[in-house]
C-alpha cells in the first residue's frame, strides 16, 4: 500500500494541500499520515512542562479536527494521526525514516510553488534538506488531472531509477504526457544520449524533450507551462547548481502574477 505523508499547520494552506492530496489518490490503495510538528520558543521557563503538555493536546485537538473535515469530503480516505513534539526539520526527518512515505505533500502560500521556495518559507527547507519525494501545494489549487506534466531537466542522467518512481506512478496513473524542459544554457554536447538515457526511465509513456531560452528561468519554465496548458512541474534535485540557478531570489518578484501550479520535487541522492 501507497504511503503518503500530509504536513499540516491546521492553516487553510496545508488544508488545501491534504485534500489536493486525497482527491489525487481517492482510487488508489493509500494509507496517510496526517503530521503536525509543535515546538517551544523558549526553555528557560519554570513552566517549560505544563507548556509542552498543553501544546499537545492543542496539536492532537487540531488533528482530530482536521481529520473530522477531511473525511467529510473523503469518507473512506485512510488517515492516521500523528502529533510530535521537536522543530519541524527533526520532525519530518524522523518520520521519514519511520514512515518511509513514498511522497510528502504539503501547502505553500506563494502565489506559485517556485516563488513560494524563495520567501524563507518551511517548504523550501523541507524541500532543501529531506530527502524524499515532496509535492508542494499552491495555497488555492483545486486538483486537476495531470493531463501535462513538465520536467524542468539539466539532462543529467539519473542514476537510481527509483527516484522518478512517484512521477512514473503518477504519469502511468493519469496517463499524463511527460514534457522534459532543458532549462541549461547553450547546447548540451550529448543531446540525444542525454534524451535517450532519461526516456529510459519512462517507457510507455509520452514523452517530449523541450528547449527554452533567456536568463530568467523561472519565467520561462512557467511561460512554457501557459503555452502548453501543463498542471504540474517536476525537478530532480541531483545538481545543487541548478537547483538553486532555479530559485535565484532575483526572480521572486517577477512571478507573482502567473497562475499556480503544484510542483513535484524528487532527490537523487547519488
Amino acid at each position: 500500500m501507497k504511503r503518503i505523508l500530509l504536513l499540516t499547520d491546521f492553516s487553510d494552506t496545508a488544508r488545501n494541500a491534504a485534500m489536493y492530496a486525497l482527491k489525487m489518490f481517492e482510487n488508489e490503495k493509500v494509507y496517510f499520515d496526517l503530521l503536525n510538528a509543535y515546538d517551544l520558543e523558549f526553555s528557560g521557563s519554570p513552566y517549560v512542562m505544563q507548556v509542552k503538555e498543553e501544546l499537545g493536546e492543542e496539536s492532537l485537538k487540531g488533528l482530530k479536527n482536521e481529520l473530522s473535515l477531511l473525511h467529510r469530503r473523503f469518507p473512506n480516505a485512510r488517515v492516521e494521526l500523528a502529533s510530535r513534539f521537536g522543530p519541524l526539520m527533526e520532525v519530518v526527518q524522523n518520520e521519514v525514516l519511520d514512515f518511509k512515505p513514498e511522497l510528502i505533500v504539503l501547502g505553500c502560500r506563494g502565489e506559485t510553488a517556485l516563488e513560494n521556495f524563495l520567501l524563507g518559507s518551511n517548504a523550501y527547507e523541507i524541500v532543501k534538506n529531506i530527502n524524499a519525494a515532496i509535492l508542494v501545494v499552491p495555497k488555492h489549487a483545486k486538483f486537476k488531472k495531470p493531463d501535462k506534466i513538465v520536467f524542468a531537466t539539466d539532462l543529467k542522467d539519473i542514476k537510481v531509477d527509483e527516484v522518478v518512481e512517484p512521477l512514473r506512478d503518477l504519469s502511468h496513473q493519469f496517463q499524463s504526457d511527460l514534457m522534459f524542459v532543458n532549462v541549461m544554457e547553450g547546447d548540451y554536447a550529448n543531446r540525444i544520449e542525454a534524451e535517450s538515457k532519461i526516456a529510459s526511465h519512462f517507457e510507455g509513456l509520452s514523452l517530449s524533450f523541450n528547449f527554452i531560452e533567456g536568463d530568467d528561468v523561472c519565467n520561462g519554465i512557467l511561460k512554457f507551462m501557459d503555452d502548453n496548458d501543463a498542471d504540474m512541474v517536476t525537478l530532480v534535485r541531483h545538481n545543487e547548481t541548478f537547483f538553486e540557478r532555479l530559485f535565484h531570489p532575483s526572480v521572486t518578484k517577477k512571478m507573482v502574477l502567473h497562475p499556480e501550479h503544484p510542483m513535484l520535487v524528487l532527490h537523487d541522492e547519488t
